[in-house]
């Protein structure tokens, strides 16, 4: 019935080009996804996100629903002759199969696509036997069934290579590949045996005698660890090449954070001990190229085709496709229909330079660097020098940024327009989806973005350093008394530094509740502080990033963590809390019309701190609300009125502020699961996941 909606004409045009015109969109989608698949490592821009979601959702039901019309028109071949118009047009049967293939650069849009590896597999089993049905049913013993052959089989290769991928990043088998391997320990049974035969005998037996004892310290021993100290790269001197080979020794470590293992303290040490002698540029350069080895190991080919193996495969997909394209250009193709000539030549092609394509990314990229780094002679070290003209970036270089306050001013504002029947339409599901949807996408759109400076990488690089010589300080420390000290590195969220500057008596509460309360009580504080607080930076013409600066751009990174990726935070009511805390934000700027710039919302509320100490906001509100607003003024209040000193609202108290950022950020880092550190990997990376490096 739907069909007889549309002409005749209409009808038979369609029937006629349905299929070229399927064909040739899923070689355009192709080839989107290899040229912009490797860019949502380094961009998080919004139409890259959906772009890619779109074209990897289309490829496989483009490739799959050809396959399907393909298989159609040979079932209306009846006889033992076969057309020549289905006989070339079968051979897009195995070029389809290099499509459900995949680019190099793309295997997986996400953590959850590698997981139901199983699902593509047997789709995918589907398609081959389809695919080997129209070959058959179009066979005539021509030339063009026999160039069907070398493309099917470059088809199989990298459809069977994409299957190995994606089983080998799920998440159960990245985590087994890293097991170390089976260990029965010391035969019991044959040592009660010789125990049995010596006390027979009369012989006195000690355990000691018949078990081997491992060596002093084993694999946990500290000092042997300061001998394995792994030297960071000196980019100035070495460049790049050093860069990554020191990143690629480090990458056992990022795998089994990755995979929520836990690192001996071997691993930990020599980690450590190697950052020590290293400086926040040359740290954050090599992590980068440390999470970028991840994100190839997670999103794309690259357990594949980084391999000999690969490199094996690689060569006889090339050489198929180049064969078959040679001798479809020089065969006899009259008989052939012209336009299905056009467009199976379009399709190899469009394969060849594909092929082609992946290639020269392969041989310029980070892989082939380490190759050559480790072969070094005068052939590489030229090839080392023409891979490092390429430049390419690894991560966004940026943090998201997300103000509470603003947000709400915002709203405020939206508040006075708002349609009374959206109270009633709440009652409906679609209308509670509409609106659901509508806020998550101004949660987004007043979100920001903000590039990671120098300095800013600086400052957090020294507070890991000086974690590190804390848990170090004592040389003599037994390897229980280290094991305490690693645990312990990790669970700190603000007290050490407070204890560090000796405030913990003073605003020890502020980080001894959940961590997402923290969050709040901080950023809604240091906003306060730095709209109320009239300071005049950069006075010595310097352009470094100040203490304060770093605060601000720390405090709204955490909150848009906690608002827009709230995966990667630990677990905790912070989404109700944050909504809490807006509402009551939003109803106190609504009361005061006059109100109209963000600094004007914190200097009302630091008026109103001065009276909090009378009547705390928790004997007004009970537990019926979650919100942190006027505990966050209370905050405010006492981190200004710490010292007396003339310097401490200019500098010492913005580097308090900023160090207890900061050591927030390690706690959210360590505390997040590895999985959803992958999934950030695919939208551009996180500094966060740089922190559970340091960490």
């Amino acid at each position: 019935m739907m069909m007889q909606i549309f002409p005749p004409r209409w009808r038979s045009f369609w029937d006629k080009w349905e299929l070229r015109f399927v064909v040739l969109f899923s070689l355009s989608i192709q080839i989107i996804l290899i040229l912009l698949g490797n860019k949502r490592k380094y961009c998080t821009r919004i139409w890259l996100r959906f772009t890619l979601w779109s074209a990897y959702l289309l490829a496989d039901w483009l490739a799959t629903t050809s396959l399907g019309a393909l298989s159609n028109k040979e079932g209306e071949n009846k006889g033992g002759f076969v057309e020549p118009m289905y006989v070339i047009v079968a051979l897009w049967a195995p070029l389809l199969l290099l499509h459900l293939g995949g680019p190099d650069t793309i295997t997986a849009y996400s953590m959850e696509d590698n997981a139901l590896w199983s699902r593509r597999f047997l789709s995918y089993a589907i398609q081959v036997v389809v695919a080997l049905y129209i070959f058959l049913r179009s066979w005539t013993n021509t030339d063009l069934n026999i160039l069907a052959i070398p493309i099917f089989i470059a088809g199989i290769i990298k459809i069977g290579e994409r299957i190995w991928v994606l089983w080998s990043a799920s998440s159960q088998q990245f985590k087994e590949s890293l097991f170390p391997d089976p260990d029965p320990g010391p035969n019991y049974a044959r040592y009660m045996e010789a125990y049995n035969s010596a006390s027979y005998e009369g012989f006195e037996v000690k355990v000691e005698g018949l078990i081997d004892t491992p060596s002093a310290g084993g694999d946990h021993n500290y000092a042997a660890a300061e001998g394995n100290i792994i030297p960071l790269p000196l980019t100035d001197t070495y460049g790049p090449a050093t860069t990554v080979k020191i990143a690629h020794k480090f990458l056992k470590i990022s795998k089994l954070l990755f995979a929520d293992l836990i690192l001996s303290f071997q691993d930990v040490s020599e980690s450590r001990s190697s950052l020590m002698n290293g400086n926040g540029k040359d740290v954050f350069e090599v992590m980068e190229v440390e999470l970028g080895f991840m994100y190839d190991l997670f999103y794309t080919k690259a357990a594949a085709i980084y391999s000999f193996m690969g490199c094996v495969l690689r060569f006889v997909t090339l050489s198929c496709n180049i064969g078959v394209i040679c001798a479809f250009f020089v065969m006899e193709k009259n008989q052939y229909p012209k336009v299905d000539v056009f467009i199976t030549g379009v399709l190899l092609l469009g394969a060849i330079i594909l092929e082609i394509y992946s290639v020269i990314s392969l041989l310029s990229s980070d892989w082939t660097m380490l190759w050559l780094s480790k072969h070094k002679n005068r052939v590489t070290s030229k090839a080392i020098s023409l891979i490092q003209f390429v430049k390419r970036s690894r991560w966004s270089n940026s943090i998201g940024q997300f103000n509470l306050i603003s947000f709400c001013l915002l709203q405020a504002r939206k508040q006075k327009c708002r349609i009374p029947c959206f109270k009633v339409g709440l009652k409906c599901c679609l209308a509670r989806m509409i609106i659901g949807v509508w806020q998550s996408y101004q949660k987004y759109k007043h979100s920001d973005f903000e590039i990671v400076t120098a300095d800013l990488k600086e400052i957090i690089f020294q507070h890991f350093i000086n974690k590190i010589k804390e848990v170090n300080k004592e040389e003599r420390a037994k390897d229980e008394e280290l094991a305490k000290d690693i645990t312990g590195f990790c669970n700190d969220k603000g007290g050490k530094v407070l204890e560090s500057f000796k405030y913990s008596n003073e605003l020890g509460w502020s980080v001894g509740v959940e961590f997402d309360q923290s969050i709040l009580l901080w950023h809604v504080a240091t906003d306060i502080c730095y709209n109320s607080v009239s300071v005049e930076e950069d006075t010595d013409n310097s352009r470094n990033l100040t203490p304060r600066e770093a605060s601000k751009l720390l405090s709204e990174y955490m909150v848009y963590l906690l608002v827009m990726r709230p995966s990667m935070m630990p677990n905790g009511i912070g989404e109700i809390r944050f909504q809490d805390t807006c509402a009551e934000a939003t109803e106190f700027v609504e009361d005061r019309y006059s109100i109209k710039r963000e600094k004007e919302v914190c200097q009302k509320l630091l008026k109103v701190s001065s009276e909090i100490e009378k009547v705390k906001p928790s004997k007004v509100k009970g537990d019926r609300s979650k919100s942190v607003l006027f505990d966050a003024c209370m905050l405010a209040k006492q981190i200004r009125g710490l010292s007396d000193d003339e310097d401490w609202e200019t500098k010492k108290m913005w580097e308090l502020i900023s160090q207890v950022w900061v050591e927030m950020l390690g706690y959210a880092a360590s505390h997040c699961q590895g999985i959803h550190h992958a999934q950030e990997l695919r939208h551009g990376g996180e500094l966060l996941t740089h922190g559970v490096l340091n960490w």
